[in-house]
């Protein structure tokens, strides 16, 4: 830790110049031209944070919380709006985890290094893309600029924390190529009072992890990518990518098991026409394949093990239980802007996801123990195929009109019969299900002034279940200690009914936002435990529900080189069937951060806090969660073109938890997952 303070202090006194005031103006004017309810990461932001994963570099954000599992993987939250819930796109494409507890959501297969900018769209307001029921993250991808660029980027932190990336690029005339790599690689990281996260679980837990694995890696992640931009004739340009992850020794204390190895491939292809008639502005074609692979199982914790109470003791395999799990997705979408009374938008999309596991748990109470197999996703399709429209037009100087409509038919069938399971708890199942809905949205911007902006808005969108939360099908000991856990093959599509109205003011030094949202919500998908009369289950079921909330945040551009970034959010959820609270929906949660840049050097100090949850749902236990509040610093300067910053995370070393800290269900761990405790870090950039 010495050394560290020691780095910082030098940096401070030996001052240069990193990112400049033109830098911070600039991203000030242009997150200022977004729409209020479009939030973004800028590059600077990207390369500043010493986030391990998207999910976590994104928290700042109002309105944005994540799921913590382990020390990387986290889950992107819009609003309480999670999983499925939330639409994540890179590149356009659509990219589905494997692992049926989202130990790998589609934001952590893809590294920052790889990353440009990455917009957050809240509320309905999204017909291009089926189902962002909360919320969009889109995540856009570097390409090759003119000439020969090139970026080596590394990082060392507390708990031996190491990653390090390069990336390269050509452009010229008719195209361009980029290509880069990246690794990343942790211990466990400590939580305020010292404790390992691997050494959360009481003496006794059989998830407890065995003495032997408490200090091995945490996580050992390799990236690499490639995309080639090709201009055959003006006004033509078609992009083909490819990246490769391979994240392998993945821990997730959250939960009951880790991953062995994490394998995900994607594939993109965009064709892009551009100025094609005064009528047809552009075209776009777009075509996309991923797949991935997954491992996960228990050797790492003491339940692998013959005796669990001493950790000691060999089963016929290295392992008590396992899940291995793969999904494929590929798809595509055709797009024209129109210049017809106003612009226009029209577009057809597809795609088509197949989702199938296998778990295999050994079974110690059956009167001869033996390994038994299970179709836990029992080998899912999902075909989609759908149509949307969206004008934008100026109905005057200062009052514009957007409009969008879509309409969806999706199927959805298992591949193998579960219904044995099914029936148990639902009458009459299926292994199959076809929907078709419409979604759209409606919105009015105002200016009031040519700093002043209004817009108020409503929008309709739509969400299938998704294969897990229809198919799912694990029978374990059917106890209450130890339900089933068992999908809903007639579940409803969920409905968001969305009124958002904002304020946004934009100089050129300030941006000052704020923004509210009412969600009416049409068979919502919540968890509940259900008793048969001989077994216990946790299933999915439909429930009509209330959402309603609100952001503010701002940016100033100070006198004396003094930047001031601030926000704060809430979200309140009610679950009015059962006359309860929704479950996982956040505090109030704020930031604060104050930034000194005078072209030479900056210094920066923020802080970060969340208020007490306690409204909970106890039809499901959940626990409250704490307020707390940490505070953060970090400082850097460039020679030449090498930058290097070094920072401070929770200096105080405190230990709190946030609100989405415990797995709920359905594989309760019985822990909490704090947040890192102090976490100090150096690193540098050298772009040629």
């Amino acid at each position: 830790m010495k050394r560290f303070i020691l780095i910082i202090a030098i940096l401070i006194f030996c001052s240069g110049h990193t990112y400049s005031e033109e830098l911070i103006l600039e991203e000030i004017e242009v997150k200022g031209k977004k729409e209020t309810e479009v939030e973004s990461l800028e590059v600077r932001e990207v390369r500043e944070s010493f986030a391990v994963d998207t999910a976590e570099s994104l928290q700042d954000i109002t309105g944005i919380s994540k799921v913590r599992k382990g020390a990387i993987a986290n889950d992107v939250v819009i609003r309480g709006f999670q999983k499925d819930n939330v639409n994540v796109l890179i590149d356009g494409m659509k990219l589905y985890g494997a692992c049926p507890n989202r130990m790998d959501p589609p934001a952590f297969h893809i590294d920052f290094a790889e990353v440009e900018r990455i917009d957050i769209l809240k509320g309905a307001f999204d017909v291009k893309n089926q189902g962002s029921l909360g919320g969009l993250v889109d995540i856009k991808t570097k390409s090759a600029e003119k000439g020969f660029h090139g970026e080596v980027n590394l990082q060392y932190g507390s708990f031996n924390n190491f990653s390090g990336s390069s990336f390269l690029s050509y452009g010229g005339s008719k195209g361009g190529i980029s290509a880069g790599g990246a690794y990343k690689y942790s211990k466990p990281y400590e939580d305020g009072d010292g404790n390992k996260i691997t050494d959360l679980y009481s003496p006794m837990s059989s998830n407890r992890y065995k003495p032997s694995e408490k200090d091995e890696a945490s996580y050992n992640i390799k990236t690499g990518w490639t995309k080639i931009d090709l201009i055959p004739v003006e006004n033509h340009k078609l992009e083909v990518s490819y990246t490769r992850q391979e994240a392998d020794d993945v821990i997730y204390p959250y939960l009951l098991m880790d991953a062995e190895y994490d394998d995900a491939d994607r594939v993109n292809a965009i064709y892009t026409l551009n100025d094609i008639s005064n009528i047809v502005k552009n075209l776009k074609i777009q075509a996309y394949w991923s797949q991935v692979e997954h491992d996960m199982r228990d050797e790492r914790r003491c339940s692998s093990t013959a005796n669990v109470s001493t950790c000691s003791g060999d089963l016929p395999r290295s392992y008590g239980m396992k899940t291995f799990a793969e999904t494929n997705t590929w798809g595509g979408k055709v797009e024209g802007t129109l210049d017809i009374r106003g612009e226009t938008t029209a577009g057809v999309d597809y795609y088509q996801r197949n989702w199938d596991a296998t778990t295999t748990m050994y079974m110690r109470a059956m009167p001869m123990p033996m390994y038994k197999d299970q179709a836990s996703m029992p080998d899912v399709d999902v075909k989609s195929i759908g149509a949307y429209i969206e004008q934008n037009n100026e109905l005057t100087d200062t009052l514009n009109l957007s409009a969008g409509l879509r309409i969806d038919n999706t199927e959805t069938e298992a591949g193998i019969d579960r219904t044995s399971l099914y029936d148990l708890f639902h009458a009459d199942s299926t292994t199959s299900r076809t929907d078709t809905y419409l979604s759209g949205n409606m919105k009015i911007d105002y200016d009031i002034s040519d700093s002043l902006n209004a817009f108020i808005g409503f929008g309709h969108t739509v969400r299938v279940p998704d294969p897990e939360e229809r198919y799912f099908a694990l029978q374990r000991m059917g106890t209450e200690a130890k339900p089933d856990r068992v999908g809903n093959p007639e579940l409803d599509t969920v409905k968001n009914n969305e009124f958002d109205t904002g304020l946004k003011y934009k100089s050129d030094k300030i941006l000052l936002k704020t923004q509210l949202f009412y969600s009416a919500l049409k068979d919502m998908i919540v968890i509940r435990d259900v008793f048969n009369g001989t077994r216990h289950a946790r299933v999915y079921t439909n429930k009509d529900a209330t959402m309603y909330g609100g952001e503010a945040s701002a940016r100033l551009a100070l006198p004396k080189n003094i930047y001031v970034t601030a926000g704060i959010s809430y979200t309140r959820g009610e679950n009015d069937t059962d006359d309860t609270n929704l479950p996982e929906m956040p505090p109030v949660k704020g930031n604060l951060a104050l930034r000194y840049d005078n072209g030479t050097y900056f210094g920066e100090i923020q802080g970060l806090f969340a208020s007490k949850q306690s409204k909970v749902d106890e039809l499901i236990d959940e626990e409250e969660t704490g307020s707390w509040a940490i505070a953060n610093v970090k400082v850097g300067y460039l020679i030449n073109k090498l930058n290097i910053l070094a920072g401070i995370k929770n200096i105080f070393d405190k230990n709190y938890f946030e609100h989405l800290s415990y797995q709920r269900n359905p594989f309760s761990s019985g822990i909490k997952i704090p947040e890192p405790g102090r976490t100090l870090y150096v690193s540098t950039q050298y772009d040629f």
